[in-house]
């Protein structure tokens, strides 16, 4: 990143301020006003940050030089920022937790200027950073900087609160240092009961739109009565899904509708099987061989014994899918919410379940209700199991709640499509 790209990476960063920050830049300085003193970072300064940044290995939003390890971290929700007080994090980044035996040192810090530079090399111009506080604020929070310095600013404005460091007087390599940093943030969460989340791609520090709050209807005065009467307790997981903030909730919520019908289209199935078979001309009661077949057929379709219930899931949930999705109306949908989302699925496999990939406009494939319940299937598996089994868990997958989020999150609309349509057409007239 040269000083041209930075340069215009960061006005963009501070586009929503820059004319309070009467904020401008050339070829050999940036220039930007805070309460009416005027500051500059100038190309001699970015030259010697570049220099001592390239020195580090840079990955996942960390940097290592073999005995330091910083990596950016962050209050994944809400609720936890909210009880975050302004108190306890000026205690938090003043605490340092020293181990005289193994050598090791650990501290929460503002984010390095040589860490906040990645962010910036990586950073995405068309992306826009959401506006965090009311013009009144911003000035407010300008002032208060301790140091007025032009990464300090950028720091307020991305909402980079936190850096967790390891020091080690001795020589280790990253894994070992990220191992140091991942107990010492489960100590905090222990004690202090704040999950810390570490920042470990661009998509964590500047989120994509991936919520459907997009509203069908703009008009009120459009809004017609009802004609339908729904299941309860479809609606219900419905709520859940929609309510809540984590891919996860939303996921599984969504899945116990399909969920619901599984007994129904399985028994459903079973019979139409057995049906056609004693249907058949060539059929007679009189042969054992023919009941035999019949004997087979219903174990086979019970194979998958199971408390609640019997059979395959996955196939109970392509017969599902079958009976209840059209699947050129979950195309319009999908493209009406984001017109890439369908190209999405064909080419992108959910990669920490193995999910996969499903053309959607293959209206012709007999196997497409197949595909896309194994993309389902697959990435539910992932979610609701944690094997110890490495081999078991290399095979099937498993979902990392912090690192996948934003994967999951990608699959949230198929999911909720699917939902809206079985809730809908499994609905009886009022």
């Amino acid at each position: 990143m040269d000083w041209a790209e930075f340069c215009q990476k960061v006005s963009e960063m501070l586009r929503p301020w820059k004319k309070r920050l009467l904020f401008d830049y050339d070829d050999n300085k940036i220039i930007y006003t805070i309460a009416t003193q005027e500051y500059q970072y100038t190309l001699v300064d970015y030259n010697e940050l570049k220099q001592n940044a390239e020195y580090y290995d840079f990955k996942h939003y960390s940097i290592c030089d073999g005995k330091t390890y910083e990596s950016i971290v962050d209050l994944p929700d809400i609720d936890s920022r909210r009880h975050f007080s302004i108190g306890f994090e000026d205690k938090l980044s003043d605490l340092t937790v020293k181990d005289g035996v193994a050598n090791i040192s650990y501290s929460f810090r503002g984010v390095s200027k040589e860490l906040i530079w990645y962010i910036i090399k990586d950073y995405d111009i068309s992306k826009r950073i959401p506006i965090r506080y009311p013009s009144s604020i911003f000035d407010k929070k300008c002032e208060a900087l301790p140091e007025k310095d032009l990464f300090s600013l950028i720091q307020m404005i991305v909402r980079l609160p936190f850096a967790v460091c390891i020091e080690s007087t001795l020589l280790k390599n990253r894994e070992q240092l990220q191992k140091y940093a991942k107990s010492f943030l489960f100590n905090i969460a222990y004690n202090f009961d704040l999950v810390f989340k570490s920042i470990t791609e661009i998509n964590d520090l500047f989120p994509q739109r991936t919520s459907l709050n997009k509203r069908r209807i703009h008009n009120v005065d459009e809004l017609m009565a009802p004609q339908l009467s729904y299941k309860e307790e479809l609606v219900e997981q419905y709520y859940m899904a929609l309510a809540s903030e984590d891919p996860f909730i939303k996921f599984i919520g969504f899945y116990h509708i399909m969920e619901h019908f599984y007994e129904e289209v399985y028994n459903e199935d079973i019979f139409k099987s057995v049906q056609q078979v004693i249907q058949h001309p060539g059929f007679s009661s009189k042969r054992t061989k023919d009941i035999v077949k019949i004997v087979d057929l219903i174990k086979k379709k019970t194979r998958h014994n199971k408390e609640e219930f019997q059979g395959s899931e996955l196939e109970a949930l392509e017969l599902t899918l079958k009976k209840f999705v059209n699947i050129q109306e979950l195309i319009k949908d999908l493209t009406e919410f984001n017109n890439s989302i369908v190209d999405y699925y064909r080419t992108s496999e959910v990669s920490f379940s193995k999910g996969d990939t499903i053309d959607l406009r293959d209206i012709s494939n007999e196997k497409l209700y197949k595909k896309l319940a194994a993309r389902i299937y697959k990435t539910r598996n992932a979610l609701v199991h944690s094997k110890s089994n490495e081999g078991r868990a290399n095979e099937r997958g498993v979902y990392n709640p912090f690192d996948d989020k934003q994967e999951l999150l990608m699959e949230i609309p198929l999911m909720r499509y699917i939902s809206e349509a079985i809730i809908i057409n499994s609905a009886s007239t009022l």
